[in-house]
């Protein structure tokens, strides 16, 4: 941040924040600068803008001047507020988790109508939990839900969201390399949907700004982006069960994946690309 003498008004301190954000963000330096100032000060919006002329505290200058250093540095802004909306509903993230996108709420409103008593919905690669949690906030009489994810920092982050939406004793969390620990002769006859949001870049596409903070292991697939989904399609052959398997692909990636999955029904999102891929097994 540029040298000011204390002390600052709100006004110029979002000055100050505009003018070190707009070369690397372009025009959402003005919204994000003010998304943080709202972290930092615990007020909404329309309280900081009627409120421009008062003073800043030191305290709380330094702590958002870091913020700001951080997201000039394309740090996202849900990494440094600690939280990220999805499907209405408000998650924890951090570096070991993927940032919930708007995309992913397809996932949820595919899934909704197939729900029953009898589903045992399975959560591949959970992250943060947002899938499933939102999937269980909206249908709450599921016989069996089971989030899985290899990482263990990532399934400690699902596990905090559950808890702060009550849902602790209604999911079993599973450290697994996709479907490897789950037994599936203790899952009966029941009604069996899969949804995998799996890893799907090329190690090309890593070289995109926005991403360069996430983990990459949550990101990148092999050198086509579907090493993960032929590794799922493998152990899939295994399972005797009536499956619904539903994933998200990159748009790119139809050719590819009707490959590994011949049987695909492919569904479009709201900017008419194709986001996921449907399997009925």
């Amino acid at each position: 941040m540029p040298s000011k003498t204390l002390p600052l008004k709100i006004k110029q301190v979002i000055k100050n924040a505009i003018t070190k954000l707009e070369r690397p963000l372009g025009q959402e330096a003005f919204l994000d600068a003010l998304i943080l100032l709202e972290y930092i000060l615990k007020k909404d919006r329309s309280w900081i803008l009627a409120h421009d002329e008062e003073i800043i505290n030191k305290k709380d200058l330094l702590a958002y001047n870091k913020l700001i250093t951080k997201r000039a540095n394309l740090w996202p802004v849900a990494y440094l507020t600690g939280e990220k909306y999805f499907y209405g509903y408000k998650f924890l993230v951090n570096k070991n988790v993927l940032i919930p996108r708007p995309e992913s709420e397809l996932i949820i409103e595919t899934i909704l109508p197939l729900l029953n008593k009898k589903t045992v919905l399975i959560d591949l690669g959970t992250g943060s939990g947002c899938l499933i949690i939102s999937l269980l906030l909206q249908n709450k009489n599921l016989k069996q839900a089971i989030a899985i994810d290899i990482s263990s920092l990532a399934l400690k982050v699902a596990k905090q969201n559950a808890r702060n939406y009550g849902l602790s004793k209604k999911i079993t969390f599973i450290k697994s390399d996709l479907l490897k620990n789950i037994n599936f002769k203790k899952l009966d006859n029941n009604n069996i949907i899969i949804m995998a949001n799996l890893p799907y870049l090329k190690p090309s596409e890593m070289k995109e700004p926005s991403i360069k903070h996430e983990p990459k292991q949550a990101l990148v697939a092999g050198t086509d982006g579907l090493k993960y989904y032929r590794e799922l399609a493998s152990q899939l052959k295994n399972i005797c069960q009536k499956t619904i398997l539903i994933c998200e692909i990159n748009p790119g990636q139809k050719n590819g994946f009707k490959k590994i999955f011949p049987k695909t029904e492919f569904r479009k999102d709201l900017s008419k690309k194709i986001r996921l891929g449907i399997i009925k097994m």
